[in-house]
């Protein structure tokens, strides 16, 4: 019976865990897969345990039991009677699961309940299921079950994979529920081997106690390991329970994304498809027209699409100074704008690390310790979360002339070798290029350059977010000569890869438009802002962004075309200007998020003396850390102090007020009038006085016992703490007067006692030794020790709330 138990605690442990596994996957379907596993290994686990077999073979019995579930579940189509495997069903099974493999390398979490992944997950819970089945209960070591356990709970850990905070914390407190239940389960065996040996006695021992206090030592564990973390300087909760966790290993999708950062081709794709716009940040900017804020730039092209060329971080500066934009020397008249940027609360589990800058921008100010990639000028901040983040950023306007823009030179350097190689699986797609600017009448690589924007943006092709990704050139293929439907990321995708065909250095920058101006300067971005476009290279002038993405209301109706690209002339020049999402200013902006009123303030206008803007560096964390717990020590260390005041304050108050404090109020057993009111003020009296002795004696460190009479405790006290005469008379008027008020028909005069009380505390106080009188003053113990007693009742009441199944493993 007690095998059953503890299998029961495992499977549920098990389960528990793996609800850690939720942000992998799009759907439930996995979990309740898992649920089958664990299952089927739970009851193969029992029914080899009827008989004494040996550890291989109860080993074998669990893999097979978890074979047929598996077997049954994704390949019964081939199965001897849907039910037994044959060689053609587990040729299948062993397909689906080479699939879930190749599934696991090409998307990034969160990934669609595909067949192969959906097995992989429920084989790896069953595997789970089965070691922690034979380590807790075959071997008789939960503790060491855990092990299994942590490789399923941290298993998300080693992927860049977007997590909430409210849902992480969840299934962190559910798998540590689901190891102390084990655990408890475990303990409970123990003792009644220990205190029940004899098989005739059906009295099982009584376990509460015992119970009791592991379920107090485990909630303080999980709240120590909750709460603790946010004390500690440099460690943020994103780490532990955020979104987009640098990964420690394992898979990050398509290649796209990176350890400390999200895939951005699914977070866009994500934030396009969203039924309702989400407001992801506002800014204030001194530019009339401002452009697209850049948040990520892959300029890596493979077989399997863009990615980030490698770790950013390992090839940063950090500083509130930029390196200066690459190529960036030609063109001199750039003008220089201020954006004042507040990222919304939430956001920044959303985008990581990474901050939507204007481009190129030159200084960003902003708390904690900025870095940026000396190539792309990617901004991020490993230290910070971006929700709620508020930064300014000084950035160059550049819009060169199209005529400058004809005369640049061809590429050199660095970025000829890193930003024109293009995979051999590409070169089919050359031809198409060619033609496009032969037919435009194209010349130089400007022209070339707006041959292909204006070709993907013009009538050809359509708009729609719905269409499917691609990340090979096969797809890229089939969009430019078949589909010739998709949205930004296509388009940019394509347009990027035809220029590195016709010698132009591209990459794909992935960030948000200007969103929808609410008031002179002000601007709101939201999700559907979200957007991906190309970046071609021009030696000179760096770095210019092209809109290939059809726009206005049949393409997404936030892209705008450069300037650059519309008031050039010449062969491959744009006619037509498009419009933007724009709406006109209003004196009193509506549907302005809440929340944002406090930084959108004009660059050089207002705000703080001396020109406002957002404060450089920020708070040192261990100063903040150091200032945090010298907050926290000194409440600890006057809270027991104020809470003994108020007691006496509310005591002598309350007292004071019953009875005679309060006209024609008598209490019951008192004759009515003015001697039953002044009878009933004498006893209040008494009785605070004595209950002030009482605290006064427990604090210094005398005591007094419930069972004492008081004039035994006067006794006691006056002779043990060698009290002087005045105080001893005091102490025994204090005495007499609770007597009386507890068993005469009149009590004394209680005017004088609470002079009395003072009086006999003052003594007591000079009577002990320094340390006690400073301890009594600082940790009174009658406040303290009824408080330690109501946070452990507390405790108990919680562990008595535990889950439903616990109650299984009980006797």
């Amino acid at each position: 019976m007690a095998s059953h138990r503890r299998t029961l605690a495992a499977a549920a442990a098990v389960l528990l865990a793996s609800l850690s596994l939720y942000p992998v996957f799009i759907g439930t379907g996995w979990f309740f897969a898992g649920i089958g596993s664990a299952i089927v290994v739970g009851l193969a686990g029992t029914l080899a345990r009827l008989r004494r077999l040996p550890l291989a073979a109860d080993l074998a019995i669990g893999v097979i039991a978890l074979l047929l579930y598996l077997n049954v579940t994704f390949s019964n189509a081939r199965s001897y009677g849907h039910l037994l495997p044959t060689p053609a069903s587990l040729a299948a099974l062993w397909h689906i699961a080479g699939q879930g493999f190749d599934e696991a390398a090409k998307y990034a979490p969160p990934v669609p309940e595909l067949r192969g992944m959906v097995l992989l997950a429920a084989a790896g819970i069953g595997i789970a299921a089965l070691l922690t089945d034979l380590i807790a209960v075959r071997f008789g070591s939960a503790a060491l079950a855990g092990l299994p356990l942590l490789l399923l709970f941290t298993e998300p850990f080693t992927l860049s994979v977007s997590r909430g905070f409210v849902g992480t914390t969840v299934a962190f407190i559910a798998g540590v529920a689901g190891y102390l239940g084990l655990l408890s389960s475990e303990a409970r065996d123990r003792i009644r081997e220990w205190e029940h040996q004899d098989p005739s006695d059906t009295d099982a021992p009584d376990t509460r106690a015992l119970a009791a206090t592991g379920r107090r030592v485990g909630f303080a564990a999980v709240a120590l390991a909750l709460f603790i973390p946010l004390f500690v300087p440099g460690l943020h909760m994103t780490r532990l329970f955020g979104q987009g966790q640098p990964g420690i290993g394992g898979n990050t999708g398509n290649g796209a994304a990176v350890a400390g950062f999200p895939d951005p081709n699914t977070h866009l794709s994500q934030q396009l498809t969203e039924a309702q716009a989400v407001t992801e940040l506002a800014y204030t900017t001194t530019d009339a027209t401002p452009g697209y804020l850049q948040l990520y730039v892959l300029d890596q092209l493979t077989d399997t699409g863009w990615h980030l060329l490698g770790q950013p971080q390992d090839h940063a500066t950090v500083g509130p100074r930029l390196p200066t934009a690459p190529g960036l020397s030609n063109y001199t008249g750039t003008a220089r704008e201020t954006t004042r940027i507040s990222i919304a609360q939430g956001i920044g589990t959303d985008a990581l690390y990474a901050l939507p800058v204007p481009f190129p921008a030159t200084t960003v100010t902003a708390q904690g310790s900025v870095r940026a990639d000396r190539a792309t000028l990617m901004v991020f901040d490993p230290g910070v979360t971006l929700g709620g983040m508020d930064y300014t950023v000084e950035s160059v306007d550049e819009s060169p002339p199209a005529a400058l823009l004809n005369e640049a030179p061809p590429p050199q350097g660095d970025i000829a070798a890193r930003d024109l190689s293009v995979p051999s699986s590409y070169d089919s797609l050359r031809a198409l290029a060619e033609s496009v600017v032969r037919l435009a009448g194209a010349k130089t690589e400007f022209q070339k350059a707006l041959a292909l924007q204006n070709w993907l943006a013009g009538g050809t092709f359509s708009y729609t977010v719905h269409a499917p990704t691609f990340d090979d050139a096969a797809g890229l293929t089939k969009f430019l000569t078949v589909t010739k439907t998709g949205y930004c990321l296509h388009f940019s995708y394509a347009m990027a890869v035809l220029s590195r065909l016709l010698g132009i250095p591209a990459r794909v920058a992935f960030g948000f438009t200007p969103g929808t101006t609410v008031s002179t300067g002000t601007w709101v971005v939201t999700s559907h802002d979200a957007h991906a476009w190309p970046e071609l290279y021009f030696q000179g002038f760096g770095w210019l962004r092209f809109e290939p993405t059809p726009t206005g209301a049949n393409g997404q109706g936030s892209a705008i075309p450069p300037s650059y690209t519309l008031n050039s002339t010449g062969p491959g020049s744009a006619t037509q200007p498009a419009t933007g999402p724009s709406i006109a200013p209003t004196a009193n902006p509506t549907g302005f998020p809440r929340g944002f009123q406090h930084v959108l303030v004009p660059p050089g206008g207002g705000g703080v003396a001396g020109g406002g803007g957002v404060r450089a560096g920020g708070p040192d964390p261990w100063v903040i850390f150091g200032l945090t717990v010298a907050g926290l020590a000194a409440i600890a260390l006057i809270a027991p102090l104020c809470g003994r005041l108020v007691v006496r304050r509310r005591r002598w108050r309350h007292r004071t007020g019953d009875g005679a404090g309060r006209p024609g109020v008598v209490p019951a057993g008192h004759a009515g009038g003015l001697e039953g009111r002044i009878r009933a003020r004498d006893e209040a009296w008494a009785h605070a006085a004595w209950q002030e002795l009482r605290d006064d004696l427990i604090d210094y460190g005398a005591g007094c016992q419930p069972s004492e009479s008081p004039r035994a405790v006067a006794t006691r006290a006056g002779g043990a703490l060698s009290l002087g005469e005045p105080a001893r008379a005091a102490l025994g008027r204090i005495a007499l007067a609770e007597e009386r008020a507890r068993y005469a028909a009149r009590p004394t005069d209680g005017s004088g006692l609470r002079a009395d009380s003072t009086a006999v505390r003052r003594a007591i106080a000079a009577a002990v030794p320094r340390g006690d009188r400073w301890r009594a003053r600082l940790l009174p113990a009658s406040v303290v020790g009824p408080t330690m007693s109501a946070l452990s009742a507390a405790t108990d009441a919680l562990g008595r709330i535990g889950p439903w199944w616990l109650g299984r493993f009980r006797g």
